[in-house]
């Protein structure tokens, strides 16, 4: 924690800036982060909330803890049933559909990454067999992927190309809708949103704005977790205590609440470990 407490001078002066604009005003004070109490010395990344159950890809298979709220616990993760995990790796659990639908990027030694879709079967008290979305998968790699409770609108980070349009930058944020039972062709995001460089991660909460990571101005060191009011809006550094000298990444946003991502992070468990942070 002590790299993370010297970090927070630098991020200070960022955090009363963005404080000025109104940043803080909308979304409130936020605690110092919290390392999850299931973090090991292995890879604890890529979270995605589904009300009492957590979902995360742990040295990239995706496992779940469930919340206890009699003894106020995370349980002991276990590996999500059914054919989701593999021999490849497996990333950025997206729980949908009230908890029925997940979509997830696998990976391929001929394509990289994709995107598949797997269905909650209940008789099985298992995840059916995933299928690959081919129309949002390319033979670069896909990364990460939100949508929309009702999956009718998603958003991936890819290296990739849809359409003839290639990325403003290594990866690029794009945009798909759905109409019928197939996914339209993404198109990409452009500026602000996208710049020259990296947006890895990415997530939209229910008021509609847009969280990416990535090394963008104002910088409080290496990679910081923006917001932006839509996607047409400038993105704006979290500021402190959210983003530090250390790498913050994987965002998700619930009420009240921001869970990251940090790589071998100060204070930490060892590679990268899951924090959280809540509004007091």
């Amino acid at each position: 924690m002590l790299k993370r407490a010297a970090s927070l001078t630098v991020a200070l002066g960022l955090a009363l800036s963005l404080l000025a604009a109104g940043v803080y005003a909308q979304q409130g004070e936020w605690s110092e982060p919290t390392l999850w109490q299931h973090s090991t010395a292995g890879v604890e990344r890529m979270m995605w909330k589904d009300g009492d159950t957590l979902y995360f890809a742990k040295d990239y298979d995706i496992y779940t803890s469930e919340w206890d709220a009699l003894w106020n616990v995370w349980l002991e993760p276990v590996p999500v049933p059914g054919p989701i995990n593999t021999g490849a790796n497996e990333i950025n659990p997206c729980i949908v559909g009230g908890g029925r639908v997940m979509y997830f990027a696998r990976y391929s030694p001929l394509t990289d990454y994709d995107f598949y879709r797997s269905v909650w079967d209940e008789g099985q008290g298992a995840w059916g067999e995933p299928e690959k979305i081919e129309e949002i998968s390319t033979d670069d790699q896909e990364w990460d992927i939100w949508v929309d409770e009702a999956e009718t609108v998603l958003y991936l980070t890819t290296k990739g190309a849809f359409g003839g349009t290639e990325p403003l930058g290594g990866r690029d944020v794009w945009k798909s809708t759905r109409v019928g039972d197939r996914w339209t062709t993404p198109v990409n995001l452009g500026p602000p949103i996208n710049t020259e460089g990296n947006e890895w991660s990415i997530f939209v909460d229910p008021a509609g704005r847009v969280y990416v990571d990535g090394q963008r101005d104002e910088t409080a060191g290496g990679y910081d977790v923006y917001v932006a009011e839509d996607t047409s809006s400038e993105p704006r550094n979290l500021g402190a205590p959210i983003n530090s000298g250390d790498d913050e990444r994987c965002v998700w946003v619930g009420e009240g609440e921001i869970w990251i991502s940090i790589p071998n992070g100060e204070g930490g468990a060892g590679n990268y470990d899951i924090w959280y942070t809540t509004r007091q």
